[in-house]
């Protein structure tokens, strides 16, 4: 019996001593405790000095504290404590001093099989900026992302293998094959076309966008123009009874068109040489037109003259009577050189005839002796 008691009474005191140290460790660290995970624990990932950056999570999902923390599939820290602010996860992550992390890093929260421990590993980009992340940075949550968890893909797992589809999707596969089989080349080809006909659409999704948008509002207008539409409707159908009932007279009209066309065609091939000519007669006529400007609208006024302008004869003749001042040159020299200059030779010899003396009973039947041509 006193073994029993003494046996009893040294478990207790091992206990007493093992709540005393974890009471006496949570006194230390001042806040409270949350298991084994949140005390420093021997062969750490980080051995020497280290500094302390922030990573924000949108879900942390088993992620505990001292899980390993990896750069470039290295590792070089661990994590620290895990807090909630604004329902976004911070996680303390402590890194081995003297590993310089690129500023554009991103973080991902992945897991090391199926069922191993989740970690956190920073991503390098693939072309790193200037400048490296400093203690007490924070990494943003749109620098983080996660893989899918255990159960995510267990989930989807479970989704596949309990009917979801499996037996279709085997039926689809078994024709497609059947389908391509010997036409590789074909399907090749028409993958690729597929390809960019896709491309394109997604190049022009704004405008396919805006054009559905535009159907739309059309479709908006007739609907609210059903009425008149209908009416607009109605009110042709006499006019298409009319066109059906002359639907012969038309087609032997339109028929009828095309044989003048045919002639006219022959003609004008015919006569393409003899209107080349023409035109190219023409062009100096044209020409002469185009070059006299405003002097032919001048001579056409001077031509229409009786004997006034046209542009003064209104104001020549106000009544029943025109007033006429003319001025008359009974110069010898006007006489000379006006008159009788602008008098033709051969009538200029007629007059000289006329003025010899001739008896006026018997002249008019007396054959005039006139001198013949060549002689002098």
């Amino acid at each position: 019996m006193r073994s029993v008691e003494h046996q009893g009474r040294g478990r207790r005191r091992v206990g007493a001593a093992v709540a005393a140290a974890l009471i006496g460790a949570s006194t230390l660290a001042g806040c409270r405790f949350d298991g084994p995970n949140s005390l420093p624990l021997p062969g750490d990932a980080i051995s020497g000095d280290s500094y302390s950056l922030t990573v924000q999570l949108a879900d942390v999902q088993n992620l505990v504290s001292n899980s390993l923390v990896k750069y470039d599939n290295v590792t070089v820290g661990q994590i620290g404590a895990i807090r909630v602010n604004q329902s976004l996860a911070e996680v303390e992550v402590q890194i081995s001093e003297g590993v310089e992390i690129p500023h554009d890093a991103t973080v991902t929260l992945a897991q090391t099989s199926v069922l191993g421990a989740q970690y956190l590993e920073f991503v390098p980009p693939a072309d790193p900026g200037p400048g490296h992340l400093l203690p007490g940075d924070t990494v943003g949550v749109g620098q983080s992302a996660a893989y899918p968890s255990t159960e995510s893909v267990l989930a989807a797992l479970s989704l596949v293998l309990n009917g979801s589809g499996l037996e279709q999707l085997r039926s689809i596969m078994t024709e497609l094959n059947g389908a391509t089989d010997g036409r590789t080349a074909a399907a090749n080809r028409a993958i690729a076309k597929l390809k960019t006909f896709v491309g394109g659409l997604h190049r022009q999704r704004d405008d396919i966008g805006r054009a559905i948008d535009s159907l739309g509002e059309l479709s908006g207008t007739l609907a609210d123009q059903n009425s008149t539409i209908a009416e607009g409707v109605d009110a042709m159908a006499p006019a298409l009874t009319v066109l059906a009932d002359q639907r012969s007279d038309l087609v032997a009209m339109l028929d009828r068109v095309g044989v003048f066309g045919d002639k006219v065609d022959d003609v004008l091939s015919r006569s393409h040489d003899d209107l080349a000519t023409v035109v190219s007669e023409l062009r100096p006529a044209v020409k002469g037109l185009r070059e006299s400007g405003d002097d032919l609208v001048g001579s056409l006024l001077v031509g229409l003259t009786v004997p006034f302008p046209v542009t003064t004869i209104d104001k020549g003749m106000k009544g029943d009577y025109q007033n006429l001042f003319l001025t008359l040159d009974l110069s010898v020299g006007a006489i000379r050189d006006k008159v009788i200059g602008s008098i033709p030779s051969v009538d200029l010899a007629k007059m000289a005839v006329s003025r010899q003396a001739a008896d006026p009973l018997r002249a008019p039947l007396e054959r005039v002796n006139r001198p013949k041509a060549g002689r002098r």
